[in-house]
């Protein structure tokens, strides 16, 4: 009989500050920045909107 693997131990969310910084403020510009897109293209974000504005929401897992 095998032992089940160790659950990852549930921490705490480290308080904000200059050595763990959140990400960029509200109203903030976001930094340049390029992803692929679905066909392996990178595609500019700022460019890709056009001037327009754009929600950018990062979702991360439970796992991670």
């Amino acid at each position: 009989m095998t032992t089940p693997p160790e659950r990852p131990r549930a921490t705490q969310r480290s308080p904000e500050s200059d050595d763990f910084p959140s990400g960029p403020a509200v109203g903030e510009l976001m930094p340049g920045f390029a992803l692929p897109d679905q066909s392996g293209a990178l595609v500019d974000f700022h460019v890709a909107r056009g001037g327009k504005r754009a929600l950018v929401l990062f979702v991360r897992s439970a796992r991670w």
